[in-house]
């Protein structure tokens, strides 16, 4: 595969992470990929191949379509998707393009750059024998020394959207795209020869595209290639187009990156971008270096233009650039450029930001390390980084690969110890478990103020909490909302029958939907007695009011159950049990919890005789505090009132398979839609123990308990093999806090199922989102060469990210990119005076081009003034300013 490829990838990813965009949300969406590329340096590579290695592979390896389709087959965008060689310009021509797309509505988001990787000899003997090159390695533009440029190779990406679209998502916008035009030398003095009036013409197009004037610009990044027949030529075309526009006491400024990089050629117009945008961000020109003695060959007299060779603020009342690029077959571009508007002043929502869960995750145990230690650096470096807003970045900003870390963190010290221990633990990778399960608790686990944490924490929550307290107001004549806050003047009602199911069945329907608020979906559900009745709901068996008539029913006539009773949960199998319930109308097994738990319910005396014998015989037997024989021969007495209270409740196929407490096994809707089902359920026993492992049998699940204590797990967990599973308890007794909670939630993400972090985010003020480090990247077979020992790491320039506006409105700028820089940094030996004021560093030269394999050739050697720092793989690159 053509090493240009992976440099797309890997760049396209940074620059979508530095603007902060998860990608996988937009799978199969519109986005487009626009890439500039000519260089064919592995194409050449097949001469040193024999006939029998031509793999059939090298066909979508070799050439230029792949370079834009493979990163939308990666990204699974549908949008267009071009590679464009227009030689030189291709970058540029490429984001011209991509403008137009978005402008056209065509995409909503679009990748646009360039990438050149240089490893065959041949390319550069031909350029040398036609003294294209520079022998020294420089590119002198406007120099009287220019004699030829400095090949340099490297990728640069940026992210584009509408200006609107931009601001809708919070993203953070670089710069604005106001014009872009593409054109054509013609018949110029020779193929290879620029048209200086036709490059005149395409920057007043690109200008007209704006809406604007010569005078509105101050700043023009010159393709400048260094050569003594291209510089003249394009100094005079910018000259013409600000002749009548800027004096000489108030010139243009004009520079041209290749002095500080090099020429990379198809990336080089995406790079004068780059530092264009990053000059726009920082209010300051940087210096166009190697201007030594002013070439002459250009009139400088003539133009109100100024080359500046030392860094200076840029001073204009609104900050504007053109950016011309010109190709080796005369395909011309220009682009006009506009600072970032002032970001829109945060109205205050009066919400609070949702409690901070961190995430973190790689495609490897020794990259989420890494990761691990580069977001520990970043706490370090950044003392006053709030917590929150790192949170909501890593979880909505970033996308989530397998390998992952979570937990709630309070404060910056939990986030500390999370990431100290993160970047020394060997992480096991996912779970492999794909499925969820929601087991609803059973009465006996209700506690007066079980809802309160979270009714004051998560909107989901509490939303459904009062519609439930709505709904139940009338059959109850009370709130059971003050049940579960633990407001109500007799809080100990919570314990009465009548008021226990419904202050359950309210506090886990709300809990089950704020799970499935967060993306969590169940592929089934099991219940236990009242549990049951939320499951069905939640499965939509019946509707939100349906359910509410069924359980106040329900609690009335299980309270009002006049033959006195009780229940009893036995330490022993349903095997040892049953033969000593033989012959006794009033006493039956009421439940079957676990392979050694029972429950034993029935008349008083009964219960007391068969329990005494249990005990005898060494089990441990323990009478539950409850009111009734439930699930017994006693709840015949209200049969018929039940069913009576049931008329009218109208039952649907269930879109949640659910398992019956009556069958222990999936329940069928011709077996549980109906009124006789639910009237047999409060009499018969539970056979949870049976329906637990009819979950089990349908594989590996992360079974999440959807009820106020973890009763139920500590029951399933004996029932089936524990360690095929993920068990997770969303609320504990002793916890106050909404702790547990999203304990559970984050374990559940770190198990590698997925979360809907915007969901969590949702009904909360916005944070801010954070510059995250980059996600840590595998090294492939066709790597950069290996870093010799103690080599430093080369800085890398910064991306930007642009975006292109509607039809007659000015282009908008949106996200953050990211460049791979070249390896041959071709630089002037110039350099800023030490009197010069404080200038952001212009980007250098780094070594990211994959090593050449299999060819005979010798690589072409590299300029005596190149700095090039090799590396096993790129190297990080910092975010940009």
């Amino acid at each position: 595969m053509d090493p240009q490829q992976r440099l797309l990838l890997e760049t396209a990813w940074q620059a979508l992470e530095h603007a902060g965009i998860d990608p996988a949300p937009l799978r199969r969406g519109n986005g487009g990929v626009y890439i500039g590329a000519s260089s064919i340096d592995y194409a050449l590579e097949l001469d040193s191949l024999p006939y029998e290695e031509l793999d059939g592979h090298l066909a979508s390896g070799i050439t230029m379509f792949p370079l834009s389709g493979r990163l939308s087959y990666f990204l699974g965008w549908r949008g267009p998707s071009m590679s464009v060689d227009t030689a030189c310009s291709s970058s540029l021509v490429a984001l011209h393009l991509a403008v137009q797309a978005l402008r056209a509505g065509e995409s909503d988001i679009a990748l646009c750059g360039g990438v050149n990787a240089l490893h065959h000899p041949r390319i550069p003997v031909m350029f040398s024998n036609a003294q294209m090159l520079s022998p020294d390695g420089h590119c002198k533009t406007f120099d009287e020394a220019a004699d030829g440029y400095a090949r340099a190779e490297g990728c640069g990406i940026v992210v584009l959207k509408r200006l609107s679209d931009a601001r809708r998502d919070g993203d953070r916008v670089l710069a604005l795209v106001r014009g872009t035009a593409v054109g054509q030398d013609g018949d110029s003095a020779g193929l290879t020869v620029p048209n200086g009036p036709a490059q005149e013409k395409v920057i007043r197009a690109a200008l007209a595209t704006a809406h604007l004037g010569p005078e509105d610009i101050s700043y023009v990044e010159a393709h400048g290639t260094g050569t003594p027949l291209g510089d003249p030529i394009e100094f005079g075309a910018i000259g013409d187009v600000f002749v009548d526009s800027h004096t000489k006491d108030r010139p243009v400024l004009v520079g041209s990156v290749k002095t500080n990089l090099g020429h990379m050629e198809p990336a080089s117009g995406i790079v004068g971008v780059i530092k264009t945008v990053l000059q726009l961000r920082s209010g300051t020109v940087y210096p166009h270096v190697g201007l030594n003695t002013p070439s002459g060959r250009i009139p400088w007299d003539l133009y109100p233009l100024r080359v500046p060779t030392e860094c200076e603020p840029w001073r204009a009342e609104v900050k504007r650039a053109v950016v011309n690029s010109f190709g080796f077959a005369g395909t011309i571009g220009a682009v006009v450029l506009e600072e970032a508007p002032e970001p829109a002043a945060q109205k205050e929502s009066g919400l609070p930001y949702a409690a901070p869960v961190f995430t973190l995750s790689a495609k490897s145990a020794a990259a989420l390390r890494e990761q691990a230690a580069r977001y520990r650096r970043l706490l370090d470096d950044e003392p006053a980084l709030p917590t929150g807003a790192l949170a909501y970045t890593s979880n909505v900003a970033r996308t989530h690969h397998p390998y992952r870390v979570a937990a709630p963190v309070a404060g910056r010290a939990a986030l500390t110890k999370l990431l100290d221990r993160a970047a020394e633990t060997e992480h096991e990778g996912p779970t492999g478990i794909r499925k969820t399960a929601f087991m609803f608790t059973g009465q006996g686990s209700q506690y007066a103020g079980m809802g309160a944490a979270l009714y004051e924490a998560l909107p989901v929550f509490r939303a459904h909490v009062d519609e439930c307290d709505r709904l139940f107001a009338e059959p109850l004549g009370r709130s059971v909302r003050e049940l579960l806050l633990g407001t109500a003047d007799d809080p100990e009602a919570i314990d009465r029958t009548e008021y226990t199911q419904p202050a359950l069945f309210t506090l886990e329907y709300a809990l089950a939907q704020q799970w499935m608020a967060w993306g969590v979906r169940p592929n089934v559900l099991i219940g236990h007695s009242i549990g049951e009745v939320v499951a069905a709901a939640v499965a939509g068996l019946f509707s939100l009011p349906d359910a509410v008539k069924l359980v106040a029913a329900r609690a009335r006539l299980m309270q009002a159950v006049r033959a006195e009773g009780g229940m009893a949960a036995v330490a022993a199998p349903a095997d040892e049990v049953t033969p000593l319930l033989e012959g006794r109308d009033d006493l039956a097994l009421a439940a079957v919890n676990a392979p050694d738990q029972t429950v034993v319910s029935g008349a008083t005396a009964a219960l007391d005789e068969v329990t005494g014998v249990l005990a005898d015989r060494g089990f441990r037997v323990d009478r539950l505090t409850v009111s009734h024989a439930f699930h017994s021969p006693l709840m015949a007495e209200v049969y018929d009132d039940f069913r009576a209270a049931l008329d009218g409740i109208t039952f649907h196929e269930p879109k949640i398979s659910l398992i019956s407490n009556v069958t222990g096994r999936l329940a069928r809707l011709r077996e549980i839609g109906n009124a006789d089902y639910w009237v047999r359920h409060i009499g018969e026993p539970v056979r949870f123990l049976d329906g637990i492992r009819a979950v089990a049998k349908r594989g590996r699940h992360a079974l999440v308990e959807i009820g106020p204590q973890a009763a139920l797990t500590a029951l399933a967990r004996r029932g089936v093999a524990a360690e095929d599973h993920v068990w997770l308890a969303s609320l504990r007794r002793r916890d106050t806090t909404t702790a547990t909670t999203l304990t559970a939630l984050a374990d559940y993400y770190a198990a590698g199922l997925g979360v809907s972090w915007a969901g969590y985010h949702d009904g909360y003020a916005t944070p801010p989102r954070w510059t995250c480090p980059r996600t840590p990247s595998s090294v492939s077979a066709t790597g950069c060469p290996p870093s010799p020992p103690g080599a430093p790491p080369a800085a890398a320039a910064p991306g930007t990210c642009c975006s292109a506006p509607r039809s007659g409105s000015p282009a908008e700028c949106g996200s953050s990119p990211r460049s791979s820089p070249p390896r041959n940094s071709a630089r002037s030996p110039t350099s800023p005076t030490a009197a010069a004021p404080p200038c952001p560093p212009a980007p250098t030269s780094t070594c990211c081009s994959p090593r050449r394999t299999r060819s005979r050739a010798t690589p072409a050697p590299r300029s005596a003034t190149s700095r090039c720092s090799p590396r096993s793989s790129c190297p990080p690159r910092p975010p940009s300013p």
